[in-house]
């Protein structure tokens, strides 16, 4: 019965019991209970000083005492004193914290005491029991006879679902004192009497009063123990002080009148305060030295953990010493990188706290899917092993992981043999960086244990993995006293031997290997052709945490924006905010922006938990023109962590229009559970959205993955593992390459003669489904030459860089249409810095991406030739480039130019090899053509 300790409970005396005269309480009321220092003489609340008052002290006497209601008659020298009922059940609460220990002496087995009690061994004796009765016929006050009234009280064995049982013979007659324990509440004990119908002769009437004393001091010394709070007399309980004991009542009388239900209708109860003037001290000298100890559960880093933790506090012998305090509150934080994992989301339920049904006596319903490990509580005063039972997972009430509402763990350690379930709520509060657990059991009752064990189940579905590194691995704790003493701060090291599957395991952080394997491939390789691609990582356990991705795609794999709305900043933070549900329940991104899919594998173990997500095209992100969202509603099993958020930076490179896909973080760390993620699986799956390229080369797709390094928080940590998958395309040399390209000086007839500066206009045009143009090289006829006196301002290297290019360094203007973009690019031609004796001819092309092209110029058997080695390997389906004339031209005319028609020099390359030459391309000049019909018109040349 001393296991838990709780507040008083609520009762009432009927009309069987004497009243009381509050405030002023004395020995002639009719309850009152105390532990006292001595008996003699008889202690009450008449006798303050003889009160114990050491908290967590073993008085040497614990008394009750009543006096059943009655009516008295004076005749002559006689006083009669007749009970107006004849009792029958008596109910008493004690106070908060005060624990009777069966354990602490030998235990009468049943059977020996109802074959007679003298037969109880004499170590089983904790007390003595006084009746008074009232001898008929009119009440006269009979003393406690010895072996009769005045009898010992034995501690017997208890029947199953008692806590503790207590018997005497009254008259010859067993009566017992059946304990229990109020887990239903506050953890207090009480025990009810049932008094016989029929007393024996030998009693000589009804009962009128009693007296129990037990010997506080029996057996090892620790039969009673007192609370081990200091909190001052006046403190409130439920019901009346803290401190105070609680009587209820009922006669045969009353509990045969129909409707009457005892204990309900005796209440309200009796209160029996300390006395005026006494109160619990000594707190500060209880001792509490708890010690801690854990067992990781594994040998391995990074593996499904069932982890033990055990509290234990010393059971302090000795009738003069005080006992360890009893605990007020425990928070336990496991090592470092010790966290949740997320396998056992996989078929995991919670429990409600309504399964649960802490605070009654209700049966647990909780989900078996829910149960992830037991708990063991040792008590002094119940056999080893025999409160333990069932950890449950706690149904989610917070996403806010530092709430202690988020993860919640349930813990039932009962005894059906004593009768008790200790139901306790841990909260388990998670670092939102590094997911390391502090589990809180708060506001425990004021029950003695020397030991809580608590182990989760092992297994693939553990709920907890390991630490990454060997150690030393540092569980701390805080444990709180009820005794106002300063918390106790024990801790314990453990270290693991191996990094999974065998192997030496990493001594810190930085050393963890890290070699993920990568594969990034298109669903199939033909060349120009639209096709699935998907991106397959695996980290193995035991390597660092995945932290970033970083992929540069293969040269010319690509994708049609057209028609796809973006997936806005606004929408994003919607969904950052929704719960993992509602995400999943109703996209914030618009369908018509979705691309893919991703998923990730999280866990650690054979059975990783599968999260899946999709892939969104969005806007400028980090500078990069557009970016990929990766929104994840981030359910596991039962649980709702919210909706993560990744965005993916897209940059174009505006020369060779290679994608560079550059990842935000990813979280190691989500909702507070470690993520553990084992593998990552993008499918950029739209219809028509990813383009292969049109080249026959070998390419690659490569890629730098970034793991947690030496701190999976600090991103200068950060490590790199470089990785490159080859790609060739397949059928490449099966598309054909027709392009065609036209060039024509504009201005009147005047702007034909020599030494005119014309303006000039090439406009490129490319078939749908051929390859790619590679390489551009234009020779102008020998009637245009290059005048160097125009060529004024140019825009230099630095300039350039910062996209700051002066007014003046531009000579003309482009466009250019590709079956990718809704909308053409556009910008200006600069004359830029160059490493060749001519300045550069920069296509500065502005758009959804941008692009720039460099043509070199140079003269050739004095002809101009401009040359664009590099040409994105992307479908362009019109491309016009316009030069300025007049000041601002570039071009001059060696001789007039209507005089004979002239011819450029076309050479093409295609990304898959083929070329396209023209010899005697023409340069129109429409000027010419008007000219030469006017003539004809006016009967000219």
């Amino acid at each position: 019965m001393s296991l838990l300790m709780a507040s008083p409970a609520l009762a009432n005396t009927g009309t069987i019991i004497a009243p009381q005269h509050p405030p002023a309480y004395t020995a002639t009321d009719g309850w009152q209970a105390g532990t006292c220092k001595k008996d003699t003489p008889t202690c009450s609340v008449d006798t303050p000083e003889q009160f114990f008052e050491q908290a967590a002290g073993h008085p040497p006497v614990g008394f009750t005492q009543f006096i059943v209601e009655h009516t008295t008659t004076t005749v002559g020298p006689l006083t009669f004193e007749q009970p107006v009922g004849e009792l029958e059940t008596v109910r008493v609460d004690l106070p908060v914290g005060l624990s009777v220990n069966p354990g602490a002496t030998e235990r009468c087995p049943l059977a020996t005491f109802e074959a007679g009690a003298s037969g109880c061994p004499a170590g089983s004796k904790v007390g003595e029991s006084a009746v008074t009765a009232a001898a008929p016929p009119l009440g006269l006050p009979t003393e406690p006879v010895p072996g009769v009234t005045l009898v010992p009280v034995y501690n017997v064995i208890p029947s199953a679902g008692e806590s503790a049982r207590f018997g005497l013979e009254l008259g010859g007659s067993e009566v017992f004192l059946k304990g229990d324990v109020a887990w239903d509440g506050d953890y207090h004990e009480g025990f009810t009497i049932a008094v016989p119908k029929a007393l024996p002769a030998a009693v000589e009437g009804l009962i009128l009063k009693n007296r129990l004393v037990f010997n506080g001091q029996a057996g090892d010394g620790t039969f009673i123990t007192t609370p081990s709070t200091c909190l001052g007399a006046s403190t409130p309980g439920p019901s009346g002080s803290l401190y105070s004991t609680f009587l209820l009542a009922a006669s045969y009388e009353e509990e045969a009148q129909a409707g009457y239900q005892f204990p309900q209708s005796a209440e309200p109860a009796f209160e029996s305060p300390i006395p005026p003037g006494t109160s619990p001290k000594e707190c500060n000298t209880i001792p509490y030295a708890p010690t801690v100890a854990v067992q990781p559960g594994t040998a391995e880093t990074d593996s499904p953990a069932g982890a033990q933790v055990e509290v234990d506090v010393p059971h302090i012998l000795g009738k003069e010493n005080q006992d360890s305090s009893t605990t007020r509150s425990a928070s336990v934080t496991l090592p470092g990188g010790m966290g949740i994992n997320p396998s056992a989301a996989n078929g995991l339920a919670t429990c409600t706290d309504a399964q649960f049904a802490k605070g009654t006596k209700n049966p647990i319903a909780c989900p078996a899917a829910s149960r992830v490990g037991t708990v063991t509580i040792e008590s002094p005063a119940l056999p080893e092993g025999n409160l333990e039972g069932p950890v449950f997972v706690g149904q989610q009430l917070s996403r806010d992981p530092t709430s202690g509402q988020e993860y919640r763990v349930f813990v039932d350690a009962e005894s059906a043999r004593y009768g008790i379930s200790v139901r306790l709520v841990g909260n388990v509060s998670a670092n939102p960086v590094s997911g390391q657990l502090t589990t809180t059991f708060g506001e425990t009752p004021q029950v003695p244990f020397s030991a809580f064990r608590l182990k989760f189940d092992p297994g693939a579905r553990a709920v907890l993995s390991s630490p990454p590194i060997c150690g030393p691995n540092t569980t701390a704790t805080k444990l709180t006293p009820w005794s106002g003493n300063p918390a106790a701060s024990p801790s314990r090291t453990f270290a693991l031997t191996k990094a999974p599957g065998g192997g030496a395991c990493a001594k810190t952080m930085a050393e963890r290997p890290f070699a993920p394997s990568f594969a990034a491939a298109p669903k199939k390789t033909t060349a120009g052709a639209f096709s699935p691609l998907s991106i397959h990582l695996v980290r193995p356990p035991g390597q660092q945490e995945l932290k970033g991705i970083d992929i540069e795609l293969a040269p010319g794999m690509t994708g049609k924006l057209a028609g796809i709305p973006y997936c806005k900043g606004p929408a994003l933070a919607a969904a950052a905010a929704h719960s993992g549900v509602v995400e999943q329940a109703s996209s914030s991104c618009p369908d018509k922006s979705l691309v893919g899919s991703a998923s990730i594998a999280a866990g650690t173990g054979t059975a990783p938990l599968k999260i899946a997500g999709n892939v969104f095209l969005s806007g400028p992100y980090h500078g990069a023109p557009l970016s990929l969202a990766v929104v994840t509603p981030a359910t596991a099993g039962p649980f709702d962590l919210g909706t993560t958020v990744v965005r993916v930076a897209l940059f174009v490179d505006p020369e060779t229009a290679r994608i560079d896909a550059i990842s935000d973080p990813v979280p190691d760390v989500f909702g507070g559970t470690k993520l553990s993620i084992r593998s990552v699986d993008i499918e950029i799956n739209r219809p028509n959205f990813t383009l292969n390229p049109t080249s026959c080369d070998p390419l690659a797709t490569e890629a730098v993955l970034h793991g947690g390094g030496a701190d999976p928080a600090n991103p200068a940590a950060f490590s790199a593992f470089p990785v490159s998958v080859p790609f060739q395309t397949s059928d490449c040399g099966a598309l054909r390459f027709r392009p065609k390209l036209y060039t024509r000086l504009f201005g009147g007839r005047k702007k034909t003669k020599r030494s005119q500066f014309p303006k000039f206009r090439a406009v490129l045009l490319a078939r749908e489904g051929d390859a790619n143009i590679g390489r551009v090289a234009l020779t102008l006829p020998h009637s245009e030459f290059l005048e160097q006196g125009h060529i004024g301002t140019i825009c230099t290297r630095v300039q350039l860089a910062a996209a700051d290019c002066p007014a003046r360094s531009i000579y003309g203007y482009a466009t250019a249409q590709t079956p990718l973009l809704d909308d053409e690019l556009s910008g200006p031609v600069y004359l830029t810095s160059s490493s060749h004796e001519l300045p550069d001819l920069l296509v500065d092309l502005k758009g959804q991406v941008d692009v720039r092209l460099r043509g070199v110029i140079s003269a050739t058997k004095a002809r101009i030739k401009t040359v664009f080695s590099t040409v994105p390997d992307v479908p362009v389906s019109k491309f016009t480039l316009t030069m300025l004339g007049g000041k601002r031209g570039l071009l001059v005319n060696s001789r007039d130019l209507c005089a004979r028609p002239s011819f450029s020099f076309l050479n093409f390359k295609a990304q898959n090899g083929k070329r396209l030459r023209k010899k005697r391309l023409p340069l129109r000049m429409p000027a010419c053509s008007r000219h030469r019909g006017a003539k004809k018109r006016s009967g000219g040349d």
